[in-house]
């Protein structure tokens, strides 16, 4: 007698979702190439633009700024600190709404 591992004997069609899901998650990484955010820090004085995947495509710095290097470096970190944060934030609710909310260890 074949044991069903308490999945009801139906494990061709945990299988079958099991690659859905991945496939699901196959298209998610490949939309967030498609997904901009931006994040600006200092009142406007620095912005960082760039895509879900990490791809940084613009950075607007104001003119004041390079008359005070400290607070151009400190202006820059924190917006590059911002843009890495909304790109974990919208990649993850991007994930969990392919996932159905579940939990997918390294996504």
């Amino acid at each position: 007698m074949a044991k069903n591992f308490g999945f009801g004997g139906n494990i061709g069609n945990l299988m079958k979702q099991a690659q859905e899901m991945q496939k699901k998650i196959a298209a998610v990484q490949e939309n967030l190439k498609n997904i901009e955010v931006s994040a600006t820090v200092g009142g406007g004085a620095v912005s960082v633009k760039g895509n879900c995947d990490y791809e940084v495509k613009e950075i607007n710095i104001s003119n004041d700024l390079f008359s005070d290097p400290e607070m151009l470096k400190d202006l820059l970190v924190s917006a590059f600190n911002e843009y890495a944060n909304m790109v974990k934030d919208r990649s993850e609710e991007e994930m969990k709404s392919a996932t159905g909310n579940i939990k997918i260890p390294g996504f």
